[in-house]
């Protein structure tokens, strides 16, 4: 099964240990923070997605059952923001997309911006709730929507992380022409907690 993620527009910053889409991530180190590169090849921020409190979560048994991990991703551009030219359809370059796990309690958490203010997304809270195998929408596991997705992996990979097409009062975020992002994992690294290599993969409806 899947895990759909419902978004919910904060009025004041999102509060410790929360799990939440946009604005800036609560880390317990602000060096953990990952960067890419701009069209100058100069270091720079990575757009954080979100963060998610596992503690949160249905119960299932790929995803630990505390701590947070985190989502960070060439996204800029699918945004709205003026960047380098993004990456396209099929899949994209290697570390587009980064997460990571910190098994650690919100005290120990402080949130992190390197970004204007001004420029910022409010933040969005997430409410979890257990979905079919397959849907449309912000969504954790469970498979691919478009089944041609999987063709494209082999079998060990399976989904992380889907994010759909969505345009708000708050947000525009447009995979082309309403498209989506899937981001996959092998499923062994991901039962041992190891999201250092990621896959993210772009279509358009």
């Amino acid at each position: 099964m899947g895990i759909n993620m419902h978004l919910e527009p904060l009025k004041a910053e999102a509060p410790l240990g929360s799990s939440y889409f946009w604005d800036a991530p609560q880390l317990p180190d602000s060096s953990l923070y990952p960067f890419t590169t701009d069209e100058n090849q100069q270091p720079y921020p990575m757009q954080f997605i979100c963060q998610i409190n596992c503690a949160h979560l249905p119960k299932n048994s790929l995803l630990p059952a505390q701590g947070m991990l985190y989502f960070f991703g060439e996204v800029d551009y699918f945004l709205g923001y003026d960047v380098k030219d993004p990456n396209g359809l099929g899949v994209w370059a290697d570390n587009s997309v980064r997460a990571f796990y910190c098994d650690v309690a919100p005290e120990q958490l402080k949130r992190v911006n390197l970004f204007n203010e001004d420029d910022m997304i409010v933040p969005h809270s997430i409410t979890f709730e257990e979905g079919m195998v397959r849907d449309m929408g912000f969504r954790l596991l469970g498979k691919p929507y478009e089944e041609e997705v999987d063709d494209s992996f082999d079998k060990e990979w399976v989904q992380l992380l889907q994010l759909d097409t969505e345009e708000n009062g708050y947000f525009d975020l447009r995979f082309y022409d309403m498209g989506l992002l899937y981001v996959m994992i092998v499923r062994d690294r991901l039962l041992r907690r190891d999201f250092s290599h990621l896959r993210a993969f772009m279509t358009s409806l």
